[in-house]
């Protein structure tokens, strides 16, 4: 029986998450009692269990739902070892994401999958959910992880995609895996831009870091008014690097080395000569794999962003509503570490995705002579 968590839920979960991920489990949905019945208690939250008669709380699946920018996140997915080969997880994540659509207050839902094994991927693709991307090296547990990106939308969603005229000749392959799996009836222009890499900057970092996130955040907030520009679900600026004609908020967990660029005052393009320096500073703070998020018609951010080593990960269309239609965005990522896919398990269904990063990075760094630059 598939049913809302409550607060007296709280002990079961946490023997669950002990038997499925061991005592290493470090996350706080899964390990802090006190987070945990905050998320439960959340309005923004959805956390569906499934009881067994005589075991009690056998799975777990949450979804963050933010609706401001109509948007949900799976995450928590667990299933007790003992019970699995019975297709829970399957209906457990069936009956969330029906959920979260079904009121019409949210227009897609998406949720990264493990690439360790094949079976969270082919759970979430029997339940609707569409391939987006790939994102290599995106978290660091005792190896850097690679995961996959998937969605699913409300009815009519995504027709009613904004067309795009062009985009740099970059994303030509992650425009034709995208197109593979949603359809694009009205594809934009693949144009020659300059997105060959520029010869690294080696001028030394001179953006003063800001440490202080109740400090960042306030001023994040009166900084970056325009919605659109404050565009990033589920991601709230923790630091900030100012110089003297820039300020770049960003998201850093220094636990698992994931940074996301958030935001940018007074301007997104006031960093781009300065991208190099950042990646250094934020690589010198933990920082493995930076990643931000750009509107598919930013043409020239999309392409700065190209010619300094930021590589297309994840296509999301109709991600943000505006208006009537809806907007596509690009997860442009950059690695400080080297491709390694061995040992990965990845579906089929993200060849093309995983095909088209490898072509990238490889154009990327790697000169005509094939030696890593």
């Amino acid at each position: 029986m598939f049913d809302t968590a409550d607060q007296s839920d709280v002990p079961q979960l946490l023997r669950l998450y002990r038997r499925v991920y061991g005592a290493s489990y470090s996350l706080p949905l899964g390990t802090d009692p006190v987070v945990m019945s905050a998320e439960i208690a959340s309005a923004g939250t959805i956390w569906l269990v499934a009881r067994h008669p005589a075991d009690g709380v056998v799975a777990s699946i949450i979804a963050t739902v933010d609706p401001h920018d109509r948007l949900g996140k799976v995450q928590g997915m667990v299933v007790d070892p003992a019970h699995r080969g019975a297709g829970i997880a399957r209906r457990i994540l069936a009956a969330l994401a029906e959920r979260v659509l079904a009121g019409g207050e949210v227009d897609s839902v998406y949720a990264t999958a493990r690439t360790t094994t094949v079976a969270p991927q082919h759970t979430f693709l029997g339940n609707g959910f569409h391939p987006m991307g790939v994102f290599p090296n995106l978290r660091r547990s005792d190896r850097h992880e690679t995961m996959v990106l998937l969605a699913r939308y409300r009815d009519g969603v995504l027709d009613r995609r904004i067309p795009v005229e062009r985009v740099p000749s970059g994303l030509a392959g992650l425009i034709d895996a995208t197109a593979a799996q949603v359809g694009w009836p009205d594809p934009p222009e693949v144009v020659p831009g300059p997105d060959q890499p520029s010869p690294p900057c080696t001028d030394p970092p001179t953006a003063e870091l800001v440490d202080a996130p109740r400090f960042v955040l306030d001023r994040f907030q009166e900084r970056i008014a325009d919605p659109v520009r404050r565009f990033y679900p589920f991601h709230t600026p923790n630091m900030m690097l100012v110089d003297t004609d820039y300020e770049l908020y960003v998201h850093l967990s220094r636990r698992d080395g994931y940074c996301a660029l958030v935001a940018a005052a007074p301007r997104p393009m006031a960093v781009a000569e300065h991208l190099d320096q950042t990646i250094r500073q934020l690589t010198d703070l933990g920082a493995m794999y930076v990643e931000t998020l750009v509107p598919l018609h930013a043409f020239a951010e999309l392409s700065v962003l190209l010619t300094r080593g930021f590589i297309p990960a994840a296509l999301y269309p109709a991600m943000r509503r505006d208006g009537d239609g809806f907007r596509d965005y690009v997860v442009m990522a950059r690695t400080v570490q080297p491709l390694d896919f061995r040992g990965l398990a990845i579906d089929a269904a993200f060849r093309p995705f995983t095909e088209q990063y490898i072509q990238a990075w490889t154009q990327q760094y790697l000169n005509t002579h094939g030696v890593y630059r």
